[in-house]
């Protein structure tokens, strides 16, 4: 039996030509590699290379070997990814949202009814999401409408209304309300991950300037420094409380609310079970 290791240096020496650049790029000695030559001709039992004077060539037997060994390394790593991913599935919740919000209010519930399981989250947008979920990456994917089909179906998980802040000394923070069309050329400070709201905001005010911060804490420090102002939105607030310098006023436009749906495949019904119970007790359900 050949070690992968052999078929490994074997496929880069096809790929690199030489003997020095192979072992350069595999980070071995050039004996080394010369020493796996020698033993992956041996298994073979064939001739693999051409030698002249200080060069080795891999002849038509090598080449056709190489060929070989590289769609043994492929199966090979089809194998380990399907064996892994059948695991995962086992063994891990993974939910995909399309904005930050509703999973920092689910995670924490959900890790109540899945005590013996990994709860894994990201968020992406709906085209890779829903991907995702038909090949099984994904066992719950958040989106901010229904998905109903053969294979899919959904349940409402929540809501968020999205706020802009204020300094308390800014006149429209005793508004009960503000516009898009209002604050439209207004700078903002924005978290660098908010999915979905990104384009939202961007294109329903084009002449504001958004300055990304990377982490929560870099985004409160800025806040609480800076009279820019930011955003919020009522599912943060719940969970994090107000900003002390801070006040935050929804935005009426209807861009600015949405509805979360958890959309999953009907085969994991079942296995989900206890998050569709707290979905459904928890939150107002469509008629």
């Amino acid at each position: 039996m050949i070690e992968i290791y052999l078929l490994e240096q074997l496929v880069s020496f096809s790929q690199y030509k030489t003997l020095s650049a192979t072992a350069e790029a595999l980070h071995l000695t050039q004996p080394t590699l010369t020493r796996s030559m020698k033993k992956i001709e041996d298994a073979f039992g064939v001739p693999l290379f051409t030698r002249e004077r200080n060069r080795l060539y891999l002849n038509e037997h090598g080449e056709l070997a190489a060929k070989h060994a590289a769609m043994v390394l492929q199966e090979e790593k089809r194998m380990l990814e399907t064996v892994q991913n059948h695991y995962r599935q086992l063994n891990t919740i993974s939910i995909g949202s399309i904005a930050p919000g509703p999973l920092m209010e689910i995670i924490p519930l959900l890790s109540g009814s899945f005590l013996s399981m990994t709860i894994s989250s990201e968020v992406k947008g709906e085209e890779v999401l829903l991907k995702g979920l038909y090949e099984g990456q994904y066992q719950m994917v958040i989106l901010n409408h229904p998905v109903n089909d053969e294979a899919l179906t959904s349940i409402c998980c929540g809501s968020e209304q999205l706020c802009t802040t204020f300094p308390m000394n800014n006149p429209k923070a005793l508004q009960s309300s503000v516009s898009f069309q209002e604050m439209n050329g207004t700078d903002f400070i924005m978290a660098s991950e908010v999915g979905f709201w990104d384009e939202i905001v961007r294109t329903n005010m084009p002449d504001s300037h958004f300055f990304l911060q990377t982490d929560l804490d870099s985004l409160k420090a800025v806040s609480i420094s800076s009279t820019i102002c930011g955003f919020s939105t009522d599912l943060t607030l719940r969970i994090f409380g107000p900003r002390g310098n801070r006040i935050s006023v929804p935005f009426r436009n209807k861009e600015a609310y949405t509805k979360y749906y958890c959309v999953y495949n009907k085969k994991d019904r079942e296995k989900l079970s206890p998050a569709l119970t707290l979905f459904k007790n928890r939150y107002p359900q469509d008629k």
